[in-house]
């Protein structure tokens, strides 16, 4: 419980201190941009070769700095490390283009990943994009479907049903948005 205690406040500190380093202009005139600078963590994924959503485990996180930067990672137990960067451009207010520097998944570096994206207030962004090939070097030919949390620095005193009726401005189901605020 400590090494989980002492993991994030190193993360915490870190994006602090990223957040105040960066650029406060955004290269972006797109007010959308501005929606995004921030630290999110994913809830839920479908995979369109399975059923339903499923519950991701905690600390896998996305940070998008107004500089046109992101950064994708994750923690656990034994430490924390970045699975993929990059670059991001933001098209109208629905498509998110990550230019990938480095991940992972080596078929993704130097590609455009193109998102389709929808944000609900400030809180909560669903991103769905395809996987032709996965980290493995595997054919998958898929649509990945995301929902992500936004981190505050506040405490998350915020009642489950606003958090229901946020979440009905991007989900149409129900179901799943029970599963995710569960």
């Amino acid at each position: 419980m400590k090494t989980k205690i002492i993991y994030g406040f190193a993360i915490c500190s870190i994006v602090l201190l990223v957040q105040s380093c960066a650029s406060q202009k955004s290269t972006q005139t797109n007010p959308t941009v501005a929606r995004l600078v921030g630290l999110w963590e994913v809830k839920a994924e479908h995979r369109s070769d399975e059923k339903g959503y499923k519950r991701m485990p905690h600390g896998m996180f996305k940070l998008i700095l107004p500089n046109g930067k992101f950064v994708n990672f994750m923690t656990t137990d034994r430490g924390s490390t970045i699975t993929v960067d990059g670059t991001y451009v933001v098209e109208g207010d629905s498509i998110y283009i990550e230019k990938i520097d480095h991940s992972f998944n080596k078929s993704q570096i130097g590609m455009d990943n193109p998102l389709y994206l929808k944000l609900s207030n400030d809180n909560f962004m669903y991103l769905r994009w395809f996987q032709a090939i996965d980290e493995f070097n595997q054919q998958q030919n898929r649509w990945i479907e995301e929902i992500w949390q936004r981190v505050k620095r506040e405490g998350m005193n915020r009642s489950t049903f606003s958090l229901q009726q946020e979440l009905r401005t991007i989900l149409e189901d129900q179901e799943v948005i029970d599963y995710i605020i569960r």
